[in-house]
This record gives structure tokens, sequence and C-alpha cells, in this order.
């Protein structure tokens, strides 16, 4: 019986200690947070285009007319990508990956962008004011994320749910 009582406390320590070692090492990308700062911004940008509805077509932009549009620089924002309707709309995604400590720098040239996109709709077509004033911009790490569109809860939970898949 004590034989039997010893092997059955050896396992457990064995197991417990495997469990445990399984905890330690490289860390591992968990949870939506994770997953947004370490996106890449081209596939992170085109996952939430192909998965969300537009009113008008939306296709990416050149990087020199985004850093034009958005009045960066590479040294700010090393990797962006922008996708924008044909101009009918005002809806844009925008996915851009801030150097370090330039996150505040970015948000800021994003809520010029909307302001100055604001402007150009008032007269055009004043009905795209809506969701240029409740637009979704948040930022994840070094990544900054702006997503004009009209159903922004749906875009919202698209983002939630972004790296899902890979958990």
């Amino acid at each position: 019986m004590k034989k039997w009582k010893k092997s059955v406390m050896v396992m457990m320590a064995l197991g417990l200690m495997t469990g445990l070692a399984g905890c330690g090492g490289a860390k591992e990308t968990t949870g939506n947070v994770s997953a947004l700062e370490q996106a890449e911004p081209s596939a992170l940008a085109a996952y939430i285009v192909e998965n969300t509805v537009f009113k008008d077509s939306i296709s990416q932009v050149d990087g020199e007319i985004f850093y034009s549009l958005y009045n960066l620089s590479e040294e700010i924002a090393p990797e962006a990508v922008l996708y924008s309707s044909t101009g009918a709309t005002a809806e844009e995604v925008a996915v851009i990956q801030a150097a370090d400590g330039k996150v505040e720098d970015v948000l800021q040239a994003c809520e010029d962008r909307i302001q100055a996109q604001k402007e150009g709709f008032e007269n055009y077509v004043p009905g795209e004011l809506d969701k240029l004033s409740d637009p979704i911009l948040e930022s994840y790490g070094n990544t900054v994320i702006l997503v004009v569109c009209d159903d922004k809860e749906a875009a919202k939970k698209l983002l939630d749910g972004y790296g899902a898949q890979e958990l």
C-alpha cells in the first residue's frame, strides 16, 4: 500500500512539474489586444476591409498618398496601410505602425485627417458627417487603427474578435 501511495505521489509531482514547465519559456500571444499589437498592418487592414460592409468601393492607397493625406513621415510611422473610398463617401481604413514614442503623434494625425474629412464632406455629402463624428480610432501598443464606416458596432466586434482563430 505504501509503494502504491508513493507511486501516486511521484506521478502527481511529475505531472505538476510538467504542467509548470509548460508555463515558462517564450511569451505567447494571447488575447485580442496582443494580436492587435503584433499584427502586420497590411494583414490587419486587409482583414478589416474584407470583413466590413462599405457603401462605396474601397481600395488600397499608395504609401506616398497616405503620408501626404495624414501629414506623417516614415520616421513617425514606419509602416502604414490606407484603404479609402472613391471619394463619394468618407469610408476609410488606416492601420498605422507608429515608431516608439510616436503613438500620440499618429493619433493626432488621424484626428486631423478626420477633421479635414468633416470639412470636405460638410457641404459635399453632409450625410457622411455622422460616421466621421464617431469613427473607430484606437491604439494597441504602437498600432493605431482608424475605421470610418456606417456600421461601427460591427467593425468594433470584428476588431474585438481579431486573432481569436489563432488562440
